[in-house]
């Protein structure tokens, strides 16, 4: 085509100059077909707390309980010390109940209990006449009579001369349990358990994000990673999927608010996968203030698959469950926890464990995260953890609507504009994709207008831009044809003259 358009056209500089840009552009043009849809390997994780018998808190290794209470069982995997009073198990014992046991067990530690790192005033209670089974009774004793003989509720002390029915520090139930019964105990394989929870906070991390962040007008960040300090964030989540919002521990502590626009479900919960790499998995949690939330703390989870320590210094209570199977966990901050504390080890309510002294930290409150995790593996076409907010596609800052998300291989479909946004006064005219690497096409040279095509449209399969690619071709040689034909036209009549 470039050769007959050159043959027609007289040989000038103008002429040749436009047809031989015109031909590069023919040439140029890509002949691209769509890429197919990248296929996302699906991740089915089930409850990531299942294995942990219902306690809320749960710890591989060593726990010391400073202050104040956990309203729900507590699990030890190591040894157990504790402040100068605790109360365990305050509204509910749960749901493990030991072989032969008419009751519960409301606190079961693995280890020993170290009476020699506890406050010497320390009482630990536990409550709702659960039962307290130890692995290790070393340097303790289990005593069901009083220095009379008599038969009382049972406390565990430290053993020796001079211990007691009433020494401190002690371990006191609400309801007799006898020695025998209390330990030794061995009930659960914990560092079992905790590998299958590294496991799975692994996978959760692997997931795909799926949770656009919204300022506070609910527009979404037109920089998803880009959060700045004090903000006051909004989500949207959907009610037919696990909801994954991928954050990183500077982009955590930036954000002063964080509002749930829906609440979480047990068929779609949310899942916060906190990346603290930067931070070399040493990280100071601000909590941030969260609203929306209702009744549905049991719905939320806080998957730290890479911390190694978690600091608590201060921040507004956290809603939901602490899932940190790797790291020690120290709670210095007078506000509650309202989920599960599932962490390597746990320091409540003192520093005495890293060199201060006790503090009055929060209450842990007892909701056992409920909800099945099932989610898109985040490494294909999405890398991995990277904390871009999701797949949703967003809303262009200054648009209106809420996004919707589009299932890997599929077009977009426009979705209806939810109530709670301000629909858009003009609608916007649907357009077909195209290769945007396709020839552009030329500036438009006014004529007469093009016949109405009388005969059936030509379907648009939209597969590929070789169509487009070829049409914008045709259209470059047609004009620069016409331009040449006028430029010979003035030739020939300056020739006349």
């Amino acid at each position: 085509m470039t050769n007959l358009i050159r043959t027609a056209v007289p040989v000038t500089a103008a002429a040749t100059g436009a047809v031989c840009a015109c031909a590069l552009l023919v040439a140029a043009a890509p002949v691209r077909s769509a890429p197919a849809a990248a296929a996302r390997a699906p991740v089915t994780v089930g409850n990531p707390v299942a294995g942990g018998n219902g306690f809320g808190v749960l710890t591989e290794g060593d726990a010391h309980l400073g202050s104040t209470e956990s309203e729900g069982p507590v699990a030890v995997g190591g040894d157990l010390s504790f402040g100068a009073g605790y109360n365990v198990s305050l509204n509910a014992a749960g749901s493990f109940t030991a072989p032969g046991d008419p009751r519960p067990t409301a606190l079961l530690v693995g280890g020993r209990v170290r009476y020699d790192r506890s406050s010497p005033a320390g009482v630990l209670k536990v409550l709702q006449n659960g039962y307290v089974k130890i692995g290790d009774m070393t340097g303790g004793q289990a005593r069901d009579t009083d220095g009379n003989g008599a038969a009382v509720t049972t406390r565990v002390t430290a053993a020796g001369a001079g211990a007691g029915y009433d020494t401190t520090p002690r371990i006191e139930l609400g309801t007799r349990e006898t020695p025998a019964q209390v330990g030794p105990a061995d009930l659960m394989d914990f560092p079992a358990l905790f590998t299958t929870y590294r496991e799975r906070a692994a996978r959760m991390a692997g997931c795909a994000g799926n949770v656009v962040l919204r300022d506070g007008n609910g527009d979404p960040l037109p920089d998803q990673a880009a959060v700045a300090p004090g903000s006051q964030i909004k989500i949207a989540l959907n009610p037919a999927r696990t909801n994954v919002l991928h954050l990183t521990g500077a982009m955590l502590d930036n954000i002063s608010t964080l509002t749930l626009l829906d609440r979480p479900t047990a068929a779609a919960p949310l899942i916060v996968v906190v990346d603290t790499r930067a931070e070399g998995g040493d990280y100071t949690w601000h909590a941030p203030t969260m609203a929306g939330v209702g009744g549905s703390q049991n719905h939320i989870l806080w998957d730290f698959p890479d911390a190694t320590r978690i600091t608590n210094p201060d921040g507004d209570e956290i809603e939901g469950t602490i899932y940190a199977p790797s790291a020690e966990f120290i709670d210095l901050d007078p506000a509650n926890i309202e989920g599960d504390v599932i962490v390597r080890s746990l320091v409540q309510g003192s520093t005495a464990a890293v060199g201060g002294s006790a503090v009055n930290a929060g209450e842990m409150h007892y909701h056992p995260f409920d909800g099945t995790v099932e989610c898109d593996d985040g490494t294909s076409p999405t890398p991995s953890r990277t904390p871009l907010g999701g797949s949703e596609s967003p809303t262009p800052p200054g648009g209106s609507g809420t996004p919707t998300p589009t299932p890997p291989g599929e077009r977009p479909t426009p979705t209806p504009t939810p109530p709670r946004e301000t629909p858009t006064p003009k609608p916007t005219p649907t357009r077909t994709p195209v290769d945007v690497t396709a020839t552009p096409t030329p500036a438009h040279t006014p004529g007469p207008p093009a016949p109405t095509p009388t005969g059936p449209a030509l379907a648009h399969t939209g597969s590929d831009g070789r169509g487009t690619a070829v049409i914008g071709g045709i259209a470059v040689a047609l004009i620069v044809a016409g331009a040449g034909a006028m430029a010979y036209g003035r030739l020939r009549r300056n020739d006349r003259r």
